[in-house]
């Protein structure tokens, strides 16, 4: 019997090695020898990349598993850590953007105990009389801290005041108060050894042998360090992973946070309060903007840095949190795995780098996803003393509705799955009731982001779900439209679109390759997903059948959502006309965290096992290498923005890269410096330019392509009558017009023209074939003035200037 079972399993393993093998070579083949990135591992920057990212696993690596004292550890690995962010410029800004977040994190949490009351112990920290473990209450502070800020915006903005500098002094004093009261009440986190002792029952969530869920020796961070070299090497894989996004952070300026990631002291308060109409046009700017509003304070210096280290900070807490739901479910070793394997994901660790509020909708979503998981496997004890877990999820749903308008498909479906799940148990329970105030502030900070979309555009979500707002009553405001969101539904029949489905799911499956792809590598899940997807699929099989030891309600919750999840997204690959990577990251986190979780349990990861296990799993294990290799060379030649290598190596200077003298060189290069510096930050111009390199202007500027691109409303440049009448709603100031750009732009450059002739278009001023004009609409004249046409057509340069 014995070595009928061994047989089995020896069989298996070679299957799901012939499986894994035949999904690499298909993605390596197709990506990498003969598709995009063969040219960009030829590039001499991404080759001094690789080389430093395996010198920095090494490192990691050699202090991990050769020094066995933690201290040691700790020191060792924080020395490689700091230089290396020092070097590649970018320790300033983490410090700087770690320090806000730390502090929303406090706001919320003292919020949570001054509206709940709190009772600590030596064993546990509790709100009311609910037990919380420690990196959910962490998660829940980051919840109300965040909402919090987001009314204070809010109210503030309601009175017309606003300004980067009011914010700054706001997030200040919020911080030296946030300080003051925990040096006042103890120091944060150290009220208690942690969330649940060692031996103690929580709430009823299983066990797993000894070890209490949420119990991680103490401390949240000693889940993270290592007892064997197999740790070692997943910790020092982990911490490498991050470090790449570290490395390149200042140089990856991608499309969408150059769009208005990055400009919110122009395009979101341009100092009188977020619900200033700035004339912006384009759908991008009408969007709820939560992300933006918490970076308000971070904004508008020399260096971007700050604000995208606070996207970098939300996608190491996604990475943390879904270890320690691994810690929860297995031990040390599961928590290791779910983190690596997040990790290792491109889709979810190249959005750390992006301005785009991608990361940190994922991060609150995983808050959402561990809320619902422990309210499934909460104990039959009912009263005050039950966590309100359902309340603290559905509170963390409230503040993903402010992100992304594509939240509320996904987060909607994400709690849809967990009430189902309830219901279907019948463990549909409220908890401590008082579990309700901590819906006050997400409802204020959706309510408040939510009026200023109304208030802009006439309808509270925009995007897609617009023309849904407008069959319940609301009317989309002049001069808005949203009529090509998503394409024409009807440019391909049903049958066309079914295909056009199989090669896209073949594509983001195994390799995507193609015109059609080139949204989805760049945030791609790689062949990794597919194996965790069959992985998946396996091990609830195997579960269902009696296989698996524990957690049925939790399988049942995981189930719903990853049905409900993939149906949704083969749905949106079926219908919209193009398809992004990013739009899966949901579905690679729960993937990742719900498979490791049920392939540990089945194979009994880190407890003794019998020898057919032990072969399937260290089989697995090493198959897990091949994927991770593969995983983060794609991670290094695919990001958002598309730039090689790392950020040039810098050890003398202040610690942040200085996009303001890179965009000014820029200017000078493309000969319009003195151009740029002639406007005020107040002043709304409409450039005619390079989009997005022609936002780079210090005042509140949109472009050409903002008005007829994607986004926009192409309607409004049919007439000159209809432009003008856009130009008065906006309140445009000035016209920036690129040398080069309207060589192939005849509509735009018609309207130049008509407007100087007509004479609204006035004191133009000329530098290197660049031009800048003023907007002047009630000075129209009878007279052509054909003499000022004459001066533009001589003056202005058809030839694009310098070099992009």
């Amino acid at each position: 019997m014995c070595g009928s079972k061994k047989r089995r399993t020896i069989l298996s393993l070679a299957l799901f090695w012939a499986l894994g093998l035949l999904i690499l070579g298909t993605g390596f083949e197709e990506t990498v020898m003969k598709g995009p990135l063969r040219e960009v591992l030829k590039k001499e920057e991404t080759k001094t990349m690789l080389v430093h990212v395996l010198a920095v696993f090494l490192w990691n690596l050699g202090w991990l598993s050769l020094v066995r004292r933690r201290k040691a550890q700790i020191a060792g690995t924080a020395v490689g850590v700091l230089g290396f962010a020092w070097c590649h410029q970018m320790l300033v800004p983490a410090a700087v953007s770690g320090a806000w977040l730390l502090t929303l994190i406090g706001a919320g949490d003292r919020i949570n105990h001054l509206m709940l009351g709190n009772r600590t112990g030596k064993n546990y920290t509790s709100i009311g009389r609910s037990i919380l473990f420690y990196p959910e209450r962490i998660a829940l502070g980051l919840v109300t801290g965040s909402a919090f800020w987001m009314a204070v915006v809010c109210g503030v903005s309601l009175t017309g005041h606003g300004g980067i500098g009011l914010w700054r002094i706001l997030a200040l004093a919020l911080g030296f108060l946030t300080a003051a009261v925990w040096l006042m009440k103890g120091r944060f986190l150290a009220a208690g050894e942690n969330a649940a002792g060692a031996g103690a029952s929580v709430q009823g969530v299983p066990r797993r042998g000894n070890t209490v869920p949420g119990s991680v020796r103490g401390r949240f961070a000693e889940t993270f360090l290592p007892d064997n070299f197999l740790q070692a090497l997943l910790t020092a894989f982990i911490l490498t992973m991050i470090l790449i996004q570290a490395g390149r952070l200042n140089i990856e300026l991608d499309y969408d946070s150059l769009h208005y990631g990055l400009r919110s002291p122009f395009v979101l308060d341009n100092g009188k309060g977020i619900y200033e109409n700035l004339g912006m046009i384009n759908l991008v700017y009408s969007y709820s903007k939560g992300a933006e509003v918490l970076n308000l304070p971070l904004s508008g210096t020399a260096t971007y840095g700050f604000v995208l280290t606070f996207s970098f900070w939300t996608t190491v807490g996604t990475v943390l949190l879904a270890g320690h739901m691994g810690k929860r479910s297995g031990g040390k070793n599961t928590a290791l795995w779910t983190a690596a394997v997040c990790a290792a994901i491109p889709g979810i660790m190249n959005m750390a780098v992006s301005a785009k509020s991608d990361s940190i909708t994922l991060l609150y979503q995983v808050i959402i996803y561990d809320f619902l998981c422990l309210a499934a496997e909460t104990s039959e004890e009912k009263g005050e003393k039950e966590t309100p877990w359902l309340l603290m999820a559905v509170a963390a749903y409230l503040v993903t509705l402010v992100f992304k308008p594509t939240a509320l498909v996904f987060s909607t479906g994400l709690g849809a799955a967990g009430l189902l799940s309830l219901l279907l148990r019948k463990k549909l329970r409220i908890g401590n009731k008082r579990g309700f105030l901590l819906w006050i502030f997400p409802l204020m900070a959706t309510a408040g982001l939510w009026y200023r979309t109304w208030r802009i555009v006439g309808v509270p979500v925009t995007s897609i779900f617009a023309g849904m707002c407008e069959k319940i009553g609301f009317e989309v405001k002049y001069p808005f439209s949203f009529a090509n969101v998503i394409g024409n539904p009807w440019a391909l029949s049903a049958g066309e679109k079914l295909a056009r489905l199989a090669e896209r799911l073949k594509g983001i499956l195994l390799a995507p390759v193609g015109e059609d792809m080139e949204h989805v590598i760049i945030a791609w899940g790689t062949g990794l997903v597919t194996a965790l997807l069959l992985l998946w699929c396996v091990s609830l099989c195997l579960r269902v059948k009696g296989k698996g030891t524990s957690g049925t309600a939790r399988d049942l919750f995981d189930g719903l959502l990853m049905a409900i999840l993939l149906a949704g997204s083969v749905l949106s690959i079926y219908t919209l006309t193009q398809v992004d990577g990013n739009y899966f990251m949901l579905v690679y986190a729960v993937l990742a965290i719900s498979a490791v979780r049920m392939a540990g349990d089945w194979l009994d990861i880190g407890r003794g096992i019998k020898t057919p296990g032990r072969i399937l799993r260290a089989g697995l294990c090493l198959l897990a290498v091949p994927f991770f290799l593969f995983s983060a060379m794609i991670t290094c030649t695919t990001s958002w923005a598309g730039t090689p290598g790392f950020t040039p190596v810098k050890w003398t200077g202040k610690g942040y890269y200085d996009h303001r003298a890179e965009r000014s060189q820029r200017r000078i290069r493309r000969g319009y410096e003195n151009l740029a510096c002639g406007v005020k930050s107040t002043d709304r111009v409409l450039a005619f330019g390079f989009h997005p390199e022609i936002l780079d202007l210090d005042c509140s500027v949109q472009s050409y392509y903002d008005v007829t691109g994607s986004g926009g409303n192409v309607y409004l440049v049919k007439k000159l009558a209809y432009f003008e009448e856009f130009l008065e709603y906006a309140g445009i100031d000035y016209f920036f017009v690129q040398a080069g750009y309207l060589a192939e732009q005849p509509r735009a450059l018609e309207i130049i023209e008509d407007m100087i002739e007509e004479g609204t278009l006035t004191d133009l001023t000329f530098e290197w074939g660049n031009m800048r004009a003023r907007v002047a609409l009630d000075q129209k004249t009878e007279e052509l003035q054909t003499a000022q046409a004459e001066i533009f057509r001589k003056n202005y340069c058809m030839s694009e200037n310098g070099f992009r």
